[in-house]
């Protein structure tokens, strides 16, 4: 008698965990396609920018190093031969897609993606926007999978 207990108990707790998962990953992918986008501001030294270096080919430069790139003759332009494409600066994986007024590139690894708008006047890239993703959108996932686990087990309770 006590075996099925267990096997009922068991399901209960493994059903419980699928539901809380997806939930996690609908709240992650609602939250990953709303959050905000900030306007302007300043660039991080260390984002990687995509341009034809002096060999022709497509490849990324820290922004905070790109102007002792360019001085040295290392870069031939910030406009990409391209609409799109993808390369890669260390761990950071970097697509890019040409815009009507610009550029967005999106640089990404494991554990964040941060996307910029910028423009290029005079082949200074200008920040227009950004958009910075990381590990705090996976919390707030959880905290509404939690909440919202609780409230469909509550809805349970009542009928």
């Amino acid at each position: 008698m006590s075996a099925p207990q267990h096997s009922q108990r068991f399901s209960a707790i493994f059903s419980a965990f699928m539901v809380f998962c997806v939930l996690v990953w609908l709240w992650g992918l609602g939250l990953f396609m709303l959050w905000p986008w900030q306007k302007g501001g300043e660039w991080l030294p260390e984002f990687p920018l995509a341009a034809v270096c002096a060999d022709d080919q497509v490849c990324a430069l820290p922004y905070g190093k790109l102007a002792a790139a360019q001085a040295a003759g290392k870069v031939k332009t910030l406009q990409l031969p391209t609409a799109s494409g993808e390369t890669a600066y260390e761990m950071i994986a970097l697509q890019w897609k040409k815009l009507p007024n610009g550029v967005e590139a999106k640089a990404s690894a494991w554990n964040f993606q941060t996307t910029v708008r910028y423009r290029i006047d005079d082949e200074t890239p200008i920040l227009v926007e950004y958009q910075e993703i990381g590990g705090k959108v996976f919390f707030y996932a959880i905290v509404g999978a939690l909440i919202s686990l609780g409230l469909l087990y509550l809805r349970k309770l009542r009928k």
